[in-house]
C-alpha cells in the first residue's frame, strides 16, 4: 500500500485545524467581524498558511458550515446506531451527543441564512447545503423511527424539519436565557419532553 504524501497529510491537517479555530471565532465575532488573521491566529497559523487552503473568510466559513453539518449528521447516526435499546430515550441521548457543537452550528448557520437571503448566489449555495444535510437527517430519522417500530403520517422530510426548527429555536432560548430562570424547569427540559412528543404524534405503529 503506497503511503500518503507527507505534503497532502500536513496540508489535511491544517485545514482540519483552522475548520476547528473557525467554528469558534465565526461564533465569537460573527462572519463581518471576524479576520484573517483572527481565524489563523486561533488555529495557530501564518496568514501564508491559511490561503494556502482558503481564498477567503467566506470560503472558510462555507466550508465549516458543510464540516459542521456532516458532523451533526454523523453524531445522530452513530447514536441510533449504537443504541442498545429503541424506546423514547434515544431521543435523549441523541441530544446529548448534539449538545457540544449544537451552539456553535446554530450560530454558524443563522449566519449562514442571513447571509443568503441578502445575496441570491450565497443563497443558491446555502440552499444546495442544507437540502444535502435535511436528506441525510431526513433518512437518520426514517431508521431511527423504523427501530422504534414506527413510521411517519406525513413526508419524512416534513417530520424532520419540524423537528429540527424545535430543536434550533430551543438553541437560541437556551443561549439567551443563559443562567436566568426558566418557565419550564431546567435548560433543555423544555425540548427533552417535547421533540418525543412530537415524534409520536406525527407517527404511527407499524402495521
Amino acid at each position: 500500500m503506497t503511503a500518503e504524501p507527507v505534503p497532502s497529510r500536513r496540508r489535511a491537517n491544517t485545514r482540519a485545524r483552522l475548520l476547528e479555530a473557525a467554528a469558534e471565532v465565526f461564533a465569537d465575532k460573527g462572519l463581518g467581524a471576524a479576520t484573517v488573521d483572527d481565524l489563523a491566529g486561533a488555529a495557530g497559523f501564518t496568514r501564508g498558511a491559511f490561503y494556502s487552503n482558503f481564498s477567503t473568510k467566506e470560503d472558510l466559513f462555507f466550508a465549516l458550515f458543510e464540516a459542521l453539518s456532516a458532523r451533526m449528521v454523523d453524531s445522530v447516526r452513530e447514536t441510533v446506531e449504537s443504541a442498545p435499546d429503541y424506546d423514547l430515550g434515544l431521543i435523549g441521548a441523541v441530544l446529548e451527543r448534539l449538545r457540544p457543537q449544537a451552539r456553535a452550528w446554530y450560530i454558524v448557520q443563522t449566519e449562514y441564512l442571513l447571509l443568503a437571503m441578502r445575496n441570491p448566489e450565497v443563497g443558491r449555495q446555502f440552499a444546495a447545503h442544507r437540502n444535502k444535510f435535511e436528506g441525510e437527517f431526513a433518512d437518520v430519522v426514517m431508521a431511527a423511527l423504523t427501530r422504534l417500530g414506527r413510521r411517519p403520517t406525513l413526508p419524512v422530510e416534513q417530520l424532520t424539519e419540524a423537528l429540527a426548527s424545535l430543536y434550533m429555536k430551543n438553541l437560541a432560548v437556551e443561549a439567551l436565557a443563559g443562567d436566568a430562570p426558566r418557565r419550564d424547569g431546567e435548560p433543555g427540559r423544555f425540548i427533552a419532553d417535547t421533540l418525543p412528543a412530537v415524534l409520536l404524534g406525527l407517527s404511527e405503529p407499524l402495521a
